[in-house]
């Protein structure tokens, strides 16, 4: 047998996310899958295989057991919100034939079911969003009955920080990234300045800055971002010419080049964000003190590289340290 590579090496985020959890699934056996899909579904039973004791074969003959399996599963992936579309879900149908066993399965990141979904009245199209296969896979891991390998256990638990990293569990908007020297280079330049080709969420609204050890309180809104920008005085006085965004990522270019802070000839991922006193910019009455410790007690950073967070969490009342942020 032939399996999918594990994990995808598309680029693409829906390709790349639906190899991954074919790869998976191909992996862990069809009891498994079918209890992960039921979960997450809220079907009562998703049989793939049945097993009978002493079936009627007909013309007398009555076999001692039976094992049979039919049932077809399509699978429509979505990783951005609000993308279903009707059209496609009814050419779908019309590769699916009528009957127990056959579904289409609709999996997207959006809170609540799509409209897409509801005008269909189908039984066949059953839709469910990440976070409840999240929290399917999380049910089966944890479930003594059932019992998973080490090995399964692995690949879910794999899986799920697939999930996750690519931002389709929530809807965390903001990234909060560590910054003991980007956060003052923000204040002064409205900017910010990493590697080249840094994966991020899709979706991202606002950018944080985690420095002194504490959330600082500017959360600037993410203007643009160009993921290969060669700092070259060329580059400079070509983009310079144009204006607008391209003339703010020149002065950027040549500040970093004049001051040293970047070297000439590399390429930078380049932030273009709000200003500090810009009213797209949100403010929060103070910065967010990280009391997170390690399980020695000792203080540990709330983040080396980058977290999320809902804008909505990090303006909640009452939010005065990380800690807050993971309360419910």
């Amino acid at each position: 047998m032939s399996f999918t590579p594990l994990f995808s090496t598309y680029r693409q985020g829906e390709n790349r996310v639906t190899s991954s959890m074919l790869a998976v699934f191909e992996r862990l056996g069809l009891s498994l899958v079918e209890e992960i899909l039921a979960k997450a579904s809220g079907e009562a039973t998703l049989e793939t295989v049945t097993f009978t004791n002493q079936p009627k074969a007909g013309k007398g003959s009555v076999p001692d057991a039976r094992i049979s399996g039919d049932f077809t599963y399509l699978f429509e992936v979505k990783t951005d919100r609000g993308t279903v579309d009707t059209q496609q879900l009814r050419g779908h149908l019309e590769n699916l034939e009528e009957g127990p066993g056959r579904y289409l399965f609709v999996l997207t990141p959006d809170p609540e079911r799509p409209a897409a979904v509801e005008v269909m009245q189908d039984r066949r199209v059953v839709w469910f969003n990440f976070a409840a296969l999240d929290d399917a896979i999380t049910a089966v891991v944890d479930d003594a009955f059932l019992a998973p390998s080490e090995r399964d256990q692995f690949l879910l638990r794999e899986l799920r920080a697939l999930f996750d990293n690519d931002g389709l569990l929530t809807s965390d908007e903001v990234v909060v990234v560590a910054a003991s020297q980007a956060y003052p280079e923000y204040l002064e330049s409205a900017a910010y300045i990493c590697q080249p080709g840094r994966a991020f969420r899709e979706g991202l609204t606002h950018m944080g800055f985690y420095a002194q050890q504490a959330i600082q309180p500017h959360l600037a809104r993410i203007l643009t971002c160009e993921s290969h920008v060669p700092f070259t005085y060329e580059e400079a006085l070509r983009r310079e010419s144009n204006g607008g965004r391209d003339a703010r990522i020149a002065d950027l270019i040549r500040s970093s080049l004049e001051t040293g802070a970047r070297e000439e000839r590399q390429e930078y991922m380049v932030f273009l964000l709000s200003e500090p006193e810009d009213p797209e910019t949100v403010v929060l009455e103070a910065p967010l003190v990280n009391d997170t410790v390690a399980a020695s007690g000792r203080p540990w950073a709330w983040t080396m590289g980058q977290r999320y967070v809902s804008l909505a969490v990090l303006r909640r009342p009452g939010v005065r340290t990380t800690s807050d942020l993971e309360t419910p």
